[in-house]
């Protein structure tokens, strides 16, 4: 088998609880997950709008700025501590606008005037809120023309915003702790809701499964107090029972009247055939041609019958008339009705094996269990070896006695032994011999009818053990089905 099969067969199914259930978290964690990124760019924009509206502020004072600058006096500006700025002036040295707050974070290993003087170097002649990161601190670094201090004189501003985003990751694991549990909260609460929203789904499969042969024509599903999404699937299915209903009973009527228009003629060739057998008209070829005739008139006669009652059991008219039996006279008739039709194959055995024993009565229709031994007679008699014998034997306990039919045949493999009973089924045995896989399902219907079951074995000595189990009689007068 390929490795594809194999790995499709170990798929499990799929489930919609389990797919909504996924789809819903799923959207839940790509909510937050947009609601992280939108926050980021958020406090990106917010930070350098800030920084820009004070670099605005700036720009008001750079006139008085710069010509305290050019006068050389020193600071002259009041920042908050988080700002820095400074006048750069082409041969001389940058002149600091603002003083040095402790709490400014300033890069390891480096000075204020070695931080000015790397920034201002990468500096472009005019920038605005440009994010620059050294030594594990971030700034954002703005630089300004300034002509009134000189032809190429800049203000650089520096804003460290290390701070604020380490406030702004704080807040973002918060809100992850909270979206997470979020979600587990969701995951909880949705899975009843979806439970009671599929609820629908698992009453309308309940109402399906009570669906059978004898209720097809009048079990509908109900449309009342059914979801809008489920109203198109019911109506479709009824529909589609009403298509089933009908056809059933059309081939049901067709199976019965069939049946009862074969009876008559198959009737009459039977009774002619034995009818010139005994006069003995004919003698030699002729002869054995019409004990042919009458053989396959009797097995189209048995099939006639069994198709009969498959249709009569559809259609809820097939009738039993159970009464208190005694096994043993069960298979004496048997053995005495078919001894000369198996051409002295047919062994009947001692109840028990040859152990001395009493069997309990049983409860059953005696024609309908006749016509059963009758079917499985046949069956051995088509399956084993030319002249190996067919026993036929009751077996009792304290509960059902077993009417047995062996024979010394292929025999039935395990797979198959719940399969041979159902209708146009036949074993693997059955190649090259005719049939039409109706016997043992007319079998199983009658016995199951009857209170009973159809069992099949493995025999001593090889071959197949076909047991009719019957419920041993517990009621005085037990009820007709």
């Amino acid at each position: 088998m390929p490795l594809r099969s194999l790995l499709r067969r170990a798929r499990p199914r799929p489930s919609i609880r389990q797919w909504l259930l996924g789809a819903s978290l799923l959207a839940v964690l790509g909510g937050y997950g947009a609601l992280f990124a939108t926050q980021s760019l958020l406090a990106v924009r917010e930070r350098r709008g800030a920084h820009l509206q004070t670099l605005a502020r700036l720009a008001e004072q750079l006139p008085a700025a710069a010509a305290l600058a050019g006068a050389g006096s020193g600071p002259v500006l009041f920042l908050p501590p988080t700002l820095l700025v400074w006048l750069e002036r082409p041969g001389r040295l940058p002149l600091a606008l603002a003083r040095l707050a402790p709490e400014f974070p300033l890069p390891p290993d480096r000075t204020l005037w070695g931080l000015m003087a790397e920034l201002a170097s990468g500096a472009g002649p005019e920038e605005r809120g440009r994010l620059v990161r050294i030594g594990g601190e971030s700034y954002l670094l703005s630089a300004l023309p300034l002509p009134a201090a000189g032809a190429e004189a800049r203000l650089l501003v520096l804003e460290a915003v290390s701070s604020r985003e380490r406030y702004e990751r704080t807040n973002a694991l918060l809100l992850l702790a909270a979206a997470g549990s979020a979600t587990l909260l969701t995951g909880v609460v949705l899975r009843p809701v979806l439970d009671r929203g599929l609820a629908p789904l698992n009453q309308l499969g309940v109402r399906l499964e009570r669906i059978e042969f004898e209720s097809l024509a009048t079990e509908r599903l109900p449309l009342h107090n059914q979801p809008r999404e489920l109203l198109p699937i019911i109506q479709a299915f009824n529909a589609l029972l009403n298509r089933l209903a009908a056809s059933w009973s059309r081939q049901s009527a067709f199976a019965d009247g069939v049946a009862h228009e074969l009876r008559t003629p198959i009737t009459l060739i039977n009774g002619y055939a034995q009818s010139l057998q005994r006069q003995g008209v004919v003698s030699g070829e002729p002869r054995r041609q019409l004990a042919l005739i009458q053989s396959e008139a009797e097995r189209m006669a048995r099939m006639v019958t069994d198709l009969l009652d498959l249709a009569r059991d559809d259609a809820g008219r097939l009738e039993l008339q159970r009464q208190a039996l005694d096994p043993e006279q069960l298979l004496l008739e048997a053995y005495e009705r078919l001894a000369g039709h198996a051409g002295g194959r047919l062994r009947l055995l001692p109840p028990g094996d040859g152990e001395e024993l009493e069997l309990a009565e049983v409860c059953g229709d005696p024609h309908r269990l006749q016509q059963c031994l009758t079917n499985l007679v046949e069956n051995a008699l088509k399956y084993a070896p030319p002249g190996s014998p067919i026993e036929l034997l009751a077996t009792g306990g304290s509960s059902a006695v077993r009417l047995h039919v062996r024979d010394r045949g292929p025999g039935v493999p395990e797979p198959e032994r719940l399969r041979i009973f159902e209708r146009f089924v036949r074993g693997s045995a059955a190649e090259g011999c005719s049939g039409s896989g109706l016997g043992l399902s007319v079998v199983r219907l009658l016995m199951e009818r009857m209170g009973g079951t159809v069992e099949v074995a493995e025999a001593p000595g090889g071959g197949a053990d076909f047991q009719l189990v019957l419920p041993v009689r517990s009621a005085p007068h037990p009820p007709s089905a």
